[in-house]
């Protein structure tokens, strides 16, 4: 199994993709946070192995929003997707 990093960053509609969201902005919510993606990848049965509450994405350097490592074979766009569809309580 791959490890796979996974910030709120990646779903916040309220972004742009040079901002650091990687999902389709019909598919992110405004303001997610990381208890949001754990939660999502749980119902996804994905396996999380940890949440990170003082880590940064690098484009975010200035802001700690936190991130949750997963295990995850396929790639990463799928992974983004499947938890993209269960975030927010969908």
């Amino acid at each position: 199994m791959a490890i796979r990093f996974l910030y709120p960053c990646y779903f916040d509609a309220d972004l742009t993709r040079s901002e650091g969201r990687r999902v389709a902005k019909s598919q992110a919510v405004s303001s997610p946070n990381m208890a949001m993606v754990s939660r999502a990848a749980k119902l996804c049965a994905i396996p999380v192995l940890n949440e990170e509450r003082d880590a940064h994405h690098p484009a975010q350097w200035y802001k700690a929003g936190g991130r949750v490592r997963v295990e995850f074979t396929g790639s990463k766009e799928n992974l983004l997707k499947m938890v993209a569809g269960k975030i927010g309580g969908r």
